[in-house]
């Protein structure tokens, strides 16, 4: 009689289960863990229970999809990344219309008991699709595959502009152009993205007011929420004050998206926050040396990506709440409220994890 998750088991979580590099499923277990304390704490203040049973749901349907999408083959997840990414692009494309207005931004729809946030759930997808094509023209030389990658692109570029979603527009632009850089591997197309970039940057902040006040205040002027939550930091000092009786949660707004990670070092220490701050890049490492397919460059190319944009958004959290850039409003993956967000970073989790797993049959390896 067979047993379950045995190597002679042929179901599908069994006949998985010794292909998948488990290792890997440890880092978004720790991170999801922290953020429920996290959200925990905040109960009480301007949160109510809601928040974290809220946030508790939406991990329990994030960590079935991402382990689900860790079982299938990786041709299959190839089609159905791709069939995502165009199903949400369509979203972003609705936002305009069914899409609402918070702080003057529109970027959520509405879909009566939940919101979702397209371009938020955009990213896993579209990254595995970018590159895919960019694979795919590297095979065949067709330029018809760039083209459409650059379609795709502008696209993007419209829909986040007139939202407008400057931050999350400058991370979908970063990763699109450290693929170019990964595929092409061209001295001179770096210095020409890196150029293009730093116009953009200074087209938007003479364009968008949001974009030139964050950016004014951070240079020229001390920023209210950012001094609460250095000032939280510094009480916290090594060891921190206790789960709950941090003061941060009640000074500023939307401390369980841009500011968790102050309030976490505050009620648990600096040693604890050095400790979160690590467990991005060690992923990225841990990833990157489990890779048993060095020669495929689209697994290569697409799993650095993927890491590439989970270290880059929590250093981007990361460094609002310590006053190394200015605040954007990105969360800290698997850590920050979200049912979007966690969602997103269940596919981009689970899609670096399935792709690095052994495929013991070259029939089911990405060609």
């Amino acid at each position: 009689m067979k047993d379950l998750l045995f190597r002679d088991d042929q179901s599908l979580i069994g006949s998985n289960w010794y292909k998948l590099p488990k290792k890997l499923f440890v880092i978004p277990f720790i991170l999801s863990f922290l953020g429920l304390f996290a959200i925990y704490s905040l109960v009480g203040s301007e949160y109510s229970i809601g928040l974290f049973l809220k946030h508790f749901f939406y991990l329990i349907i994030s960590f079935f999809i991402l382990f689900f999408i860790t079982l299938i083959s990786k041709n299959d997840l190839r089609r159905l990344l791709n069939i995502l990414s165009l199903f949400f692009l369509i979203l972003l494309i609705l936002v305009p219309v069914f899409g609402y207005e918070v702080k003057g931004a529109t970027r959520w729809i509405n879909m009566k008991f939940f919101s979702i946030q397209p371009s938020e759930l955009l990213k896993g997808p579209m990254i595995c699709m970018y590159s895919w094509f960019c694979y795919l023209y590297i095979k065949t030389k067709k330029i018809s595959y760039l083209m459409i990658n650059f379609f795709l692109m502008i696209i993007v570029i419209l829909f986040l502009l007139s939202q407008p979603d400057i931050g999350t527009l400058l991370l979908y632009l970063s990763i699109f152009a450290l693929l170019l850089i990964l595929y092409f591997r061209n001295l001179k197309l770096f210095f020409i993205l890196f150029t293009l970039g730093v116009i953009f940057i200074v087209m938007a902040y003479f364009s968008f007011d949001h974009v030139q006040t964050r950016v004014d205040k951070f240079l020229f002027s001390e920023n209210l929420q950012v001094s609460k939550s250095i000032s939280a930091i510094k009480e916290g000092g090594l060891f921190g004050v206790g789960l709950g009786e941090g003061q941060l949660k009640y000074s500023i707004p939307e401390s369980h998206n841009d500011f968790i990670f102050a309030i976490l070092v505050e009620e648990f220490g600096l040693i604890f926050g050095l400790f979160i701050v690590f467990l991005y890049p060690v992923f990225f490492i841990i990833s990157k040396n489990s890779n048993n397919s060095p020669s495929n460059l689209f697994i290569e190319n697409t799993t650095f990506c993927l890491c590439f944009i989970l270290c880059i958004q929590a250093f981007i959290n990361i460094g609002s709440s310590i006053n190394l850039i200015p605040p954007t409003g990105m969360t800290l993956p698997f850590v920050s409220y979200g049912g979007s967000s966690m969602l997103s970073y269940a596919l981009i989790f689970g899609t670096v994890i399935n792709f690095l797993k052994n495929e013991e049959s070259p029939s089911n390896n990405t060609s």
